[in-house]
Parts: C-alpha cells; sequence; structure tokens
C-alpha cells in the first residue's frame, strides 16, 4: 500500500516542494506543503487507475479469447 502523504514530512515531500515553491505567498496556511501533499495523493491515484486500467485490458482480452 501507498505512504499516506498526511503522514509524511516536509522533508519527505521537498521534490514536489521545490518545483512549486513560491518565496512571496501571502497566505496565511503553508501553501507548498499542502499542495505536496494533494500531488502526492494524485500521483497515488494516477498509480492505482493505471494498474486497474491494466487489470480491465488483461480481463477483456481475455474474455475476447472466448
Amino acid at each position: 500500500m501507498s505512504v499516506d502523504p498526511m503522514s509524511q514530512s516536509k522533508a519527505d515531500l521537498a521534490e514536489i516542494i521545490e518545483h512549486i515553491n513560491l518565496k512571496d505567498s501571502p497566505v496565511g496556511i503553508d501553501a507548498q506543503y499542502t499542495h505536496a501533499i494533494i500531488i502526492s495523493y494524485l500521483q497515488q491515484i494516477a498509480a492505482t487507475l493505471d494498474h486497474l486500467e491494466g487489470r480491465l485490458n488483461e480481463w477483456e482480452n481475455k474474455s475476447a479469447g472466448k
């Protein structure tokens, strides 16, 4: 199972944070960390969908061969 992004430290998400860094943000929350968590979840969802699509294609190919 994938790691829950909410349990990751800011250092664990540093690569994502580097991509979305904006020094002069007036936002009152840690927008970088929040966005890194969201992006990490989206990456997990995309990987799961890729896996499920692969399994569906395999099943469809087997079904068509009957």
